[in-house]
């Protein structure tokens, strides 16, 4: 969808710091969120999640390869949830996983709906 190679690089190396984030942030011991209502938690998985679900898609220029690392952070998720069983203040969340996975899914969904648009434009203008 990014036709520059420098704004794919960009793009990139924002989707590499991001998963070392939520990674670090995720297995961090007690980590509040600055927000506190009902499920909170659930949906700062699901925009974190989508955030890392969509950015291949942006970042990498073969649409297999992106789509194939974009369907990765499901399985990521999983491992971080399950990682959080072993640091103390944290546990495992089944509900988080879930989160995790249909954030990715939102994430993908969302670029796909942007791009379309994108080439009707394109198609329209030309």
């Amino acid at each position: 969808m990014l036709d520059h190679p420098l704004l794919r690089k960009a793009v990139l190396a924002l989707w590499v710091f991001s998963v070392a984030g939520v990674v670090y942030l995720s297995l961090l011991p007690g980590v509040e969120l600055p927000v506190n209502f009902w499920n909170s938690d659930k949906v700062g998985h699901f925009l974190a999640y989508g955030w890392l679900g969509a950015l291949p898609l942006l970042a990498f220029a073969r649409r297999d390869l992106a789509r194939t690392v974009a369907y990765a952070m499901i399985p990521l998720g999983g491992l971080v949830e399950w990682g959080q069983s072993f640091v103390p203040g944290r546990t495992a969340s089944m509900g988080d996983a879930v989160a995790n996975a249909l954030g990715v899914f939102l994430g993908i969904w969302l670029v796909d709906v942007m791009a379309e648009r994108i080439r009707r434009r394109r198609g329209l203008q030309a």
